[in-house]
């Protein structure tokens, strides 16, 4: 049987000298780690945003086995010719446990940082429960991707991303997701930087990680939530500012919430009949 509860860490890093590709993002990456677990030794899974560290795969590795915990991180992997926008899940003995590779590329990742797209979505099996992992825009943007995965058995998402525009459109389309997937959500964003493209600065950029999750405390409140509904999803929520995000998420009650809520609005307990 999976472990019923998880702690998980958002980590909105901000890249070294507002560069993602500078060497110095690994290092970043290992103390913002060292400072995750410092600040509680029970989180299991911590997870960078897209991008980050992208680079330091055998590093984040022995860090993984030292602490113990699970990490995603955004990494730019060759292989074939090709460099693909990753976002990779090593394990707790520091063995990579799978990838996931971006779906659907924007102009600017195509363009700026060369990126060839991924070709299939994974599900990924840990003690916990299946996670799944929709990089930025695959997973809040077509609504076949989260639906897919949860189809896989995905019981955790978690959302790397980057945002240099319409930031504040994000909560709205993660919570739109999590309604209709009624899954917690581990969404992760860099700091706020200075991104610059070519001529251009956006400095409205980054920020407003947050965690997402069914808003009852047990099936009796979700019960009596039908007569006055509230919309507390947000578990927890950070500003624009370097920081980390801890939370812990029993799954074991998203998993009754999930078939409550599909049965009472579907008439049976999954999302597909």
């Amino acid at each position: 049987m999976p472990l019923a509860r998880v702690k998980v860490a958002a980590i909105q890093a901000r890249p070294v000298n507002d560069d993602f590709r500078d060497p110095g993002n690994v290092g970043h990456a290992l103390e913002l780690l060292d400072r995750c677990v410092k600040a509680d030794d029970e989180v299991r899974i911590a997870c960078f945003p897209e991008y980050f560290p992208w680079r330091g795969r055998e590093e984040l590795s022995e860090k993984a086995e030292e602490l113990g915990i699970y990490i995603i991180a955004g990494l730019a992997e060759e292989e074939g010719g090709a460099l693909y926008n990753s976002c990779v899940l090593i394990g707790p003995d520091g063995q990579v446990v799978g990838r996931q590779r971006k779906l659907n590329l924007g102009l600017m990742e195509r363009k700026h940082f060369g990126f060839s797209p991924g070709r299939e979505l994974r599900v990924f099996d840990t003690e916990f429960g299946r996670i799944g992992i929709g990089v930025c825009v695959d997973f809040w943007g077509p609504p076949n991707v989260g639906r897919e995965l949860l189809k896989m058995g995905a019981e955790l998402i978690f959302n790397p991303s980057f945002f240099f525009i319409f930031r504040e459109a994000w909560h709205y389309l993660l919570l739109a997701r999590a309604v209709e997937l009624m899954v917690p959500i581990v969404a992760v964003d860099v700091a706020e930087f200075p991104f610059r493209l070519g001529d251009r600065v956006f400095k409205e950029c980054g920020g407003l990680s947050c965690i997402i999750g069914p808003p009852w405390r047990d099936m009796d409140d979700f019960s009596s939530w039908w007569y006055k509904p509230r919309f507390e999803w947000l578990l927890g929520q950070l500003g624009l500012e370097e920081g980390i995000l801890i939370r812990e998420i029993d799954l074991d009650l998203a998993r009754e919430f999930r078939r409550a809520w599909f049965s009472r609005l579907l008439g049976r307990e999954e999302l597909w009949p």
